[in-house]
């Protein structure tokens, strides 16, 4: 009887040990935490690519979307998100997360049709644990576009920047009606928000990679990542994993616009605006730090 006891006992010591590592496995997995900066562990290596691989048929082809980042060293938490728009509309996301690593690397295939063009932002995180429960991170955004060109009247083919006279012109078709598409949205957004646009900086959410490196309106370098840092936790928790409605339904952020990003130029605060699928409008909020 007592040994029937003890194996009992070990058993459910068991399935504890590995409920706990199964609850801390998916809790960093769905969790991007904005730490304190660490000044002494940088990327040494940061990239999203887009490439034309094929003509899958004669009405689809094949692009491949790869991130990658590394560090110097391992640390104990990589994880990379990225974003894929299509037309200004998001089209598919992808993550990965790698406990005591230095580097990530993510490829898909997306398949679509007739001329395009697409637009990657990653996020790249490291999450830094020295003794004493202090904890640091490190991050850098990386970004690429491509334009496909599917034509009757031409073999399929693609560029990032235009070479040609003929590419200079596909450039201004698809980018004209691109922003024709989003600008409408952001406008209506605007005015159902009632912002006053001359009190703000706008900056779309696939050009904040040119922030790296480059300060925000009104804030210094080290202001601009720590606030990158608060957004990109922010983007992950409340449009990366879905919009939770105040009904408690939650959203998927695939075919909503591209985000704007409004940054006060007060520099007291930064407002996110984008529309989900279901035409429901969003407004996102976050106070700066100075």
């Amino acid at each position: 009887m007592k040994k029937h006891i003890v194996m009992l006992v070990i058993l459910l010591a068991l399935i504890s040990i590995l409920l706990l590592c199964f609850i801390k496995k998916d809790t960093v997995k769905e969790t991007i935490i904005f730490f304190p900066l660490d000044e002494t562990v940088h990327f040494t290596n940061a990239k999203t690519n887009l490439t034309l691989l094929k003509q899958t048929d004669e009405d689809e082809y094949t692009v491949k979307w790869l991130t990658s980042a590394s560090l110097a060293q391992p640390v104990y938490l990589r994880q990379d998100i990225s974003l894929l728009y299509e037309d200004g509309y998001l089209i598919d996301t992808f993550s990965k997360w790698k406990e005591n690593a230095n580097e990530l690397e993510q490829i898909k295939r997306i398949n679509s049709e007739d001329s395009s063009h697409f637009q990657s932002i990653s996020f790249h995180h490291a999450e830094i644990h020295y003794p004493n429960d202090i904890i640091k991170s490190s991050q850098m955004m990386s970004y690429d576009e491509l334009y496909v060109i599917d034509s009757p009247m031409s073999p399929l083919e693609s560029f990032k920047q235009p070479q040609t006279k003929q590419e200079e012109e596909w450039q201004k078709i698809l980018d004209h009606a691109k922003n024709q598409h989003i600008q409408v949205v952001w406008e209506s957004l605007l005015r159902y928000y009632q912002i006053p646009i001359q009190k703000y900086n706008m900056i779309s959410l696939t050009n904040l990679y040119r922030y790296n490196t480059s300060p925000l309106p009104g804030l210094t370098q080290q202001q601009t990542n720590e606030a990158l840092g608060r957004l990109w936790e922010g983007l992950y928790k409340n449009y990366f994993l879905g919009y939770k409605k105040q009904n408690g339904q939650v959203v998927s952020p695939i075919e909503s616009s591209i985000p704007l990003v409004l940054i006060d130029k007060q520099a007291t605060h930064l407002i996110v605006l984008f529309q989900l699928q279901d035409g429901s409008k969003v407004q996102l909020l976050q106070h700066l730090q100075r």
